[in-house]
């Protein structure tokens, strides 16, 4: 059957990076700030606040993570861990400065640690800091009463990981599942990466996963339904709880890359 829809590049002009996206809550406990590029997520817990991944080096980056994080309402002294999915600069940032400012700790594989200290992408250098602590396949950090699953899915990066936690809507329990790795660069492993696919579907099948977390918001319409949640009406449907055949379907793109 012919598809219906209009596709479009998830490549946005270049230089509309520099264009931060409204930070916005979109669960009880998590919340996106980023540009159209690139962003991260921030978790509440009652141990303080968690940040799934670190956009780029740049300072205009660290200063819409910084102001985004007040935007929303938090302190950012409260800020308490940094999960790294994988050793990339878009990733990884200047999660050293949040470190030094705040306290907070740095997580990271230890193979992407080295891979981030290695070399430098796009105009950035290597990685300058230190990690606080390397993961474990299969891993649950406790933040609180959070918990948080860390499944190592190498492909993308050889040390690349990615993140299953608890959300709520309103109260109303979801799972969500964030894939470390959005696609296959000349040094990547397209075997191992497919092979990772198989891995963490399975394991978000088992979880029930119903909700995507995507690092660059051009990958699912993130921006898009995010301004959607800021203007949502009562009786309307998150949209970020697409369920676990959407889900499915959702990494499909990803499968994509390796049939």
């Amino acid at each position: 059957m012919r598809s219906w829809r209009t596709h479009r590049s998830v490549k946005p002009p270049f230089g509309s990076q520099w264009t931060a996206a409204v930070p916005t809550r979109i669960f009880d406990n998590v919340s996106f700030i980023g540009n159209v590029i690139v962003g991260c997520y921030l978790v509440e817990t009652d141990a303080g606040l968690v940040l799934l991944d670190c956009m780029e080096p740049d300072d205009k980056s660290r200063d819409t993570i910084e102001e985004g994080i007040r935007e929303l309402g938090y302190d950012p002294h409260d800020l308490k861990a940094i999960l790294i999915s994988h050793g990339h600069f878009d990733h990884f940032g200047q999660a050293g400065y949040f470190r030094e400012k705040y306290g907070c700790k740095l997580y990271l594989s230890e193979t992407d640690t080295a891979l981030a200290k290695s070399k430098g992408m796009a105009g950035f250098g290597p990685m300058s800091f230190d990690i606080d602590h390397y993961y474990e396949d299969g891993e649950v950090l406790h933040f609180g009463s959070t918990e948080i699953t860390v499944i190592f899915t190498p492909g993308h990066s050889a040390g690349c990981v990615s993140f299953l936690l608890k959300v709520y809507d309103e109260g109303r329990e979801h799972t969500a599942g964030m894939w470390g790795g959005s696609g296959i660069l000349p040094d990547s492993d397209p075997e191992a990466y497919r092979q990772s696919l198989d891995k963490f579907m399975e394991i978000c099948r088992n979880r029930h996963v119903d909700v995507e977390l995507a690092a660059h918001p051009t990958l699912d319409n993130g921006l898009e339904r995010q301004e959607l949640l800021r203007k949502i009406v009562d009786g309307v449907p998150n949209p970020f709880v697409i369920g676990e055949e959407g889900f499915a379907y959702y990494m499909d793109q990803y499968y994509a890359l390796v049939r």
